[in-house]
C-alpha cells in the first residue's frame, strides 16, 4: 500500500473548473487520489480556501463540506485588490506539503493545483525519493510543473467521460448528479 497526502489548491482548481461549468465534488476526488483498490491510502488532506474579505461568510458551506469530505481546511481572508481580493496560499502549502513529507513520510504526495509556484518543493520531494503527482485540468495546468513532477492527474477525463452523466436525466438534475456519481463512475472504467 502507498500512503498518500493530498494538497487541494482550492481557489486553482474551482478558478479552472468553473472555466469549463465544472463543478468539482471533493469529498469523490479525494476518494479518487487515494482509492484504496490502487493500494493508494490516504494518511492526510489538506485543503487552502481563500476568503474574501467583502463577504467573509460566503465560503462557510463549502468550508464545512470540505471538512466533511475528510480534508483539513485551512482558511485565510484574503484583502482587497481593486473589483476583487487577492489571497495567496503558497507559503502554506508549501510548508505543509515539507513539514508533512517529513513528519508522516508519505510515499506519495499529490499536488491538486497546476500553479508554477510549486516546482521549488515538487523538484525538493522528489530528490527525497518521494512521488509527486500533479491534478489539475488543462486549462490550469503550468508546463513546468507538468514537466518536473513524478506523474499527472488530468481532472478533464474525470468530466469528459460519457459514462460520467447517467443518459436520463433532464437538465436540471445534471449538475446534482454529476456530483452523486463522481466517483461510482469511474470505479468502472
Amino acid at each position: 500500500m502507498s500512503k498518500v497526502a493530498v494538497f487541494l489548491d482550492y481557489a486553482n482548481i474551482e478558478a479552472a473548473s468553473r472555466s469549463m461549468n465544472y463543478e468539482v465534488n471533493y469529498g469523490a476526488l479525494l476518494n479518487y487520489l487515494a482509492d484504496e483498490t490502487e493500494n493508494r491510502i490516504l494518511q492526510v488532506a489538506y485543503a487552502y480556501v481563500p476568503i474574501d474579505p467583502r463577504l467573509e461568510h460566503a465560503s462557510d458551506q463549502k468550508i464545512e463540506e470540505l471538512w466533511n469530505s475528510g480534508y483539513i481546511v485551512r482558511s485565510k481572508i484574503g484583502s482587497i485588490a481593486g473589483n476583487s481580493y487577492k489571497c495567496d496560499f503558497d507559503i502554506e502549502m508549501t510548508l505543509d506539503i515539507v513539514r508533512t513529507s517529513f513528519d508522516l513520510k508519505p510515499d506519495i504526495v499529490v499536488i491538486v493545483s497546476g500553479d508554477s509556484d510549486f516546482v521549488p518543493v515538487v523538484l525538493d520531494l522528489r530528490e527525497k525519493g518521494i512521488r509527486v503527482e500533479v491534478a489539475s485540468f488543462n486549462n490550469s495546468m503550468s508546463n513546468a510543473l507538468s514537466r518536473r513532477c513524478s506523474g499527472q492527474i488530468i481532472l478533464d477525463v474525470l468530466f469528459e467521460d460519457e459514462d460520467y452523466y447517467e443518459d436520463e436525466q433532464n437538465p436540471d438534475e445534471e449538475e446534482n448528479a454529476s456530483n452523486e456519481n463522481f466517483y461510482d463512475e469511474q470505479e468502472e472504467n
